[in-house]
């Protein structure tokens, strides 16, 4: 069994970030802190650096993709502790991960904002250099797929992304992590991938993923 501390949405708030790792961090067994994006907060190259230095200092590996509030600037950017998804697979307990950042169009222009196909052609691109198919597919997105709680905003309206949402439905992942709309936190089911998101981590949402023999578990929690 592998089990992840799944974040999303940290917008630069490190303070969260401590709460959340005092919380969840004491007594029990983490393998690695996923994180769906918006690091920074409208931050530059050296912000984003900086906050996953922070994330890097808990002991853990991190893997990442970057949010629609992050530079675009930023998309090759790893450490050695924290490794980004957007153009590479990686492997942790049994688990292929890979990813794709940024969001679909907003009506604010962000900063890392592209095309839903170039979202999907990313994935598919990274999955097609991959080589050898894993027993359980982990994909990071920022953005959500289409027409769950995941993706409906304060106002009802849907607006996540059909492309991402067909693919998964083409490939069947074990998990999809999202974030973007910081009032969607929950869990969900597309096929037989579960699909979440944690909630926005500066204000202390997280959740707990644990993939074993017995599928995928997850636990949404507050700091």
């Amino acid at each position: 069994m592998v089990k992840f501390l799944a974040l999303s949405d940290i917008h630069g708030k490190l303070s969260s970030l401590q709460l959340i790792a005092e919380k969840v961090l004491a007594g029990q067994k983490i393998d690695a802190i996923t994180v769906s994006g918006d690091i920074s907060h409208y931050g530059d190259r050296a912000e984003v650096r900086r906050i996953l230095d922070a994330l890097g200092s808990l002991s853990l590996p991190v893997f990442f993709v970057l949010g629609n509030c992050d530079p675009r600037e930023a998309s090759d950017l790893s450490t050695e502790v924290a490794i980004q998804l957007e153009t590479r697979c990686e492997v942790c307990g049994g688990l292929l991960l890979t990813g794709a950042g940024g969001s679909t169009p907003t009506p604010f222009g962000t900063t890392f904002e592209r095309d839903e196909e170039e979202i999907v052609s990313r994935i598919r691109a990274n999955l097609g250099s991959c080589g050898a198919e894993s027993p359980g597919l982990y994909l990071l997105v920022h953005n959500p797929p289409y027409g769950t709680s995941l993706d409906r905003t304060a106002f009802g309206r849907h607006v996540g992304s059909r492309r991402l949402r067909e693919l998964i439905e083409a490939i069947s992942p074990a998990a999809v992590q999202c974030g973007h709309i910081h009032e969607a936190a929950g869990v969900e089911r597309i096929g037989g991938t579960v699909v979440f998101n944690p909630g926005p981590a500066m204000k202390g949402n997280y959740a707990l993923v644990e993939v074993g023999a017995g599928g995928v578990t997850v636990s949404i929690g507050r700091a």
